[in-house]
């Protein structure tokens, strides 16, 4: 292995010159279409090496740029067209376009041919890679290469979950003649079973030795774990088990539970509710230094890039919190105690939105007048010096987790996600998790865990249930359970509805909510499922808008 210390010492060197490098693009990729023939700013071809770390953190730099351009519409798509996130009558026509499934071919926001400039950015650098380069006794560009062949796959699936289709490439389009070649197209299983096969002999590799890019953020969350990107692409394929195994092993080996400082409580005196203790959630969880974080996409606001979201939530107020997405918070009960409970999840108003006719008198200079409900989780998503947005979190692979072994035929294990934590306490207990969901062999008195169900190691013993962030000691709560069904397969979409249930209270507005929808809605083959919630929160065209989303065809952006 490598030694950390040397390896850390030889980044820091270009520590300084990285803050600017980081917001500055290949100058030659082109914004327009690459496969457009008739495009001046194509790449020249060059006999330069990345040999070194040193030298490849120039290469990651154009990726890390081409790949901001993609965050704000990651959200952006990801919420205005599902239903937790909507318009304000201050929206502009590219929001509004968004949120009505009706785009004009100059929406920024739904421009391919920006993916494909991440695309081309990583083929650049991949082919640039010399993974022959040995540092004691370690191949040390292997880490380097991993890294970006995860920021491809995530950007090609990005692509066809939002396109349908993908055009796919390895190599980078450098010249007129590469661009006029034939490439095939992919739909997303199609593409999901070559970037499987394309990632796995990465999947154990290190991600790089982390440098500090300001504000206490480092590189390495700018990365998406493979085992991540393996576990969404099994998730999606419906090879759960699998799916389950890739997230269990990111857990384990990068030691990832639910933090137990996130979790909100009302504080009780003499058996009444009498304030909320946010502990750390409100304010740190989308801190840039949180330990929440598993992926970020990041940009520097030195030089102008930055991510727009908090200025269309709050100083423009263009976007706001849905009703559904209010009433989804306000609906749930919390609870202290068996006998003393009270309404809505703390991770609602205070936490994931503010209302601001209630905290401030006026609205300050140059507000929108109309503020009501403000949006707040992106708030804290900037430093002096760095600002992104979430891509993965602790709470988003726990939840993945629960939606694969779900449908692997494990329900309680999946309901223990949400309700207790994963502790090595709860996996031991029978009547939790019973014993045929957790073990591959067993009796009475024994049993040898699957190997994505072993939670044995003292890094889960605090673990804690993920609807416990918002709604309090829910563990405890014989009324929050799995009830008396018919079938096993009645149980299992019964906890799929309270999993997505939870990805809306927990994950609201981070840029995921239309994807899950479109799964569970494609495994069940049910395009009403996500219809008839999308639909729900247009009060003018309801009827127009589940009738659009009922063709299957509508879920996906034109290509102009």
């Amino acid at each position: 292995m490598v030694n950390s210390k040397k390896y850390e010492h030889t980044m820091k060197k270009i520590n300084k010159i990285w803050i600017g490098v980081l917001v500055i693009a290949f100058s030659a990729y082109s914004c327009d279409s690459i496969f457009d023939v008739d495009s001046e700013r194509i790449l020249k071809p060059d006999d330069h090496k990345i040999e070194s770390p040193d030298e490849a953190i120039y290469g990651n730099a154009g990726v890390f740029s081409s790949l901001s351009k993609l965050s704000d519409r990651y959200v952006l798509l990801g919420e205005l067209r599902a239903d937790l996130m909507d318009v304000t009558v201050n929206a502009n026509t590219y929001l509004e376009e968004i949120n009505q499934f009706e785009f004009a071919a100059d929406n920024p926001f739904v421009d391919y041919k920006d993916y494909y400039e991440v695309i081309n950015a990583c083929n650049y650098v991949l082919q640039k890679i010399d993974t022959t380069i040995i540092l004691e006794a370690e191949k040390i560009m292997y880490r380097e290469y991993a890294a970006i062949k995860g920021i491809r796959a995530w950007t090609y699936m990005q692509m066809t979950l939002n396109f349908g289709k993908v055009t796919y490439y390895e190599t980078p389009i450098l010249t007129l003649s590469e661009a006029e070649n034939q490439y095939p197209e992919y739909n997303l299983y199609e593409l999901a079973d070559v970037l499987i096969t394309d990632l796995l002999p990465w999947k154990d590799i290190e991600l790089p030795v982390p440098i500090s890019l300001g504000d206490n953020v480092g590189t390495n969350k700018l990365f998406f774990p493979i085992n991540m990107l393996l576990g969404d692409l099994y998730l999606w394929k419906g090879e759960y088990e699998q799916a389950a195994i890739a997230y269990h092993e990111l857990m384990t080996e990068e030691e990832l539970y639910p933090y137990e400082n996130y979790y909100m409580r009302w504080v009780v005196e003499n058996n009444t509710f009498t304030e909320r203790y946010y502990v750390n959630w409100v304010y740190n969880i989308f801190d840039l230094t949180s330990y929440e974080q598993i992926s970020l996409i990041a940009s520097s606001v030195e030089f102008g890039k930055g991510v727009l979201l908090d200025s269309l939530a709050v100083y423009k107020y263009e976007i706001a919190p849905s009703d559904v997405a209010v009433n989804t918070w306000e609906k749930q009960s919390y609870y202290h105690s068996a006998n003393l409970m009270t309404d809505g999840d703390l991770r609602g108003e205070n936490g994931s939105y503010y209302d601001y006719s209630s905290y401030y008198l006026s609205v300050g200079s140059g507000m929108p007048s109309n503020m009501r409900n403000v949006i707040r989780k992106y708030a804290n998503m900037s430093g002096e010096k760095s600002q992104a947005i979430a891509v993965y979190r602790i709470a988003t692979l726990y939840l993945r987790y629960a939606e694969a072994v779900n449908r692997a035929g494990k329900p309680n294990l999946a309901f223990a996600v949400l309700k207790h934590g994963l502790t090595p306490q709860i996996m031991a207990t029978d009547s939790i998790v019973p014993r045929h969901e957790k073990y591959s062999t067993y009796t009475d008195t024994t049993g040898s865990f699957l190997s994505f169900t072993n939670f044995n190691d003292v890094i889960f013993e605090t673990s804690g249930g993920i609807h416990e962030r918002g709604s309090g000691n829910v563990s405890l709560i014989p009324a929050y359970r799995i009830p008396e069904l018919e079938s096993l397969e009645d149980s299992i979409e019964y906890v799929e509805d309270k999993i997505v249930e939870e990805l809306a209270l927990e994950l609201a507005f981070e840029g995921n909510r239309f994807h899950d929808l479109m799964r569970v809605a494609i495994r069940r083959n049910d395009p009403s499922y996500l219809a008839d919630k999308v639909a729900a929160k247009h009060k003018d065209n309801a009827e127009a808008i589940k009738t659009k989303l009922m063709d299957m065809n509508n879920w996906y952006l034109p290509k102009y």
